[in-house]
């Protein structure tokens, strides 16, 4: 079954709607990386540098999508005001550079094309 979206309003409601899924994704990257770092503390002294660069994975994957959930929050604050959405705006809202050059690169290309 495929879902048409016409209007603006229900284009914000979904975006709204994905942002605040990503950031309950978030909050649970949150958890999981705090249970792994209890789960560390069991983990041979050798063995830890390993364990603390994978650690700093789970964080990364935390901030990527909270990167995300800015970024869609962004465009749905932006599509509520303006009736369109202000992608440069949203874009200045990601902290991660490498995330927002990313989509900076993907949007202006599909644009582009």
């Amino acid at each position: 079954m495929t879902t048409t979206i016409e209007k603006t309003t229900g284009i914000v409601g979904l975006l709204e709607a994905l942002s605040a899924e990503m950031s309950i994704a978030a909050v649970s990257c949150g958890h999981l990386d705090s249970a792994l770092g209890q789960i560390l503390e069991t983990v041979p002294a050798e063995s830890r540098l390993k364990v603390m660069q994978e650690l700093h994975m789970v964080d990364m994957l935390a901030q990527h999508i909270t990167a995300i959930t800015d970024f869609t929050a962004g465009l749905a604050s932006s599509m509520a005001a303006e009736g369109a959405p202000d992608v440069d705006a949203a874009l200045s809202r990601i902290t991660l550079g490498d995330v927002a050059a990313r989509l900076r690169e993907t949007l202006t290309t599909k644009v582009a094309a």
